[in-house]
């Protein structure tokens, strides 16, 4: 079996204050680097000292690994499209893409600029990267994969994340609305849509949600690595 090539968008994250919350994309590059025949390469934004943890961590482990990281802000996928481009010039056309890039302001009122930047990261982006990656897939003759992240439902608990449901709402829609394309050209495109997950972009609120489940007023908290096992096993079919 040849080896697969693996793009994922938002990895390297940790909680500065307890070392054993991690992200969702880091859960996630530590799975898959448990796989023979899977070359990472993956994108931060905020930390790169992040980032060269989880390739030092990964590579300790598994000594054979290839795996590769570099910095991309979603908020200008525009211009940081050229450098992604060139990398992927190297790397190679991903066989499974996952954007797990997210962006959510807990406050009760949004700026202007604050919506906008909500509804490119968590949709415009993903949208032209899917539309892109998708494509040099399908020229290159690869039955790839995408799988998007929405923490949708999780967001429906909070009173001051319309902006951010509204954004994951629609890139939900999007896959929806062009799942059957994207078959039609070999690609197979899924969003996984987890209830409150315990990451370091929710660590802050955990000990509310905690309370508010044992309330009964919203569904359990989930662990990064029980959704990162839900996104490898995804990448992972029929591979």
């Amino acid at each position: 079996m040849g080896s697969k090539r693996v793009l994922v968008m938002g990895a390297g994250s940790y909680s500065k204050k307890d070392a054993s919350i991690r992200g969702i994309g880091t859960c996630l590059v530590e799975r898959l680097a448990r796989e023979d025949n899977f070359i990472i390469l993956f994108t931060y934004y905020k930390s790169q000292e992040g980032a060269s943890r989880l390739v030092k961590k990964v590579k300790s482990e598994h000594h054979n690994i290839e795996v590769d990281y570099l910095r991309f802000n979603s908020l200008s996928f525009e211009s940081e499209w050229k450098n992604l481009e060139s990398t992927l010039r190297s790397f190679g056309t991903p066989h499974v893409f996952v954007y797990n890039a997210g962006l959510r302001f807990y406050k009760q009122s949004l700026t202007a600029s604050e919506k906008e930047e909500t509804m490119r990261v968590n949709y415009s982006c993903p949208v032209f990267l899917i539309e892109r990656i998708g494509e040099e897939m399908y020229n290159k003759g690869i039955r790839g994969k995408i799988v998007l992240t929405s923490s949708v439902l999780a967001g429906k608990y909070h009173p001051f994340l319309e902006d951010y449901c509204l954004s994951k709402g629609l890139l939900e829609k999007y896959v929806r609305e062009h799942s059957e394309y994207w078959k039609e050209r070999g690609i197979e495109i899924y969003i996984v849509s987890p209830n409150v997950t315990k990451t370091p972009m929710t660590e802050e609120q955990i000990a509310d949600y905690e309370e508010e489940v044992n309330q009964n007023k919203r569904p359990g908290i989930a662990s990064p690595e029980e959704i990162a096992g839900e996104i490898a096993s995804l990448c992972l079919d029929n591979f």
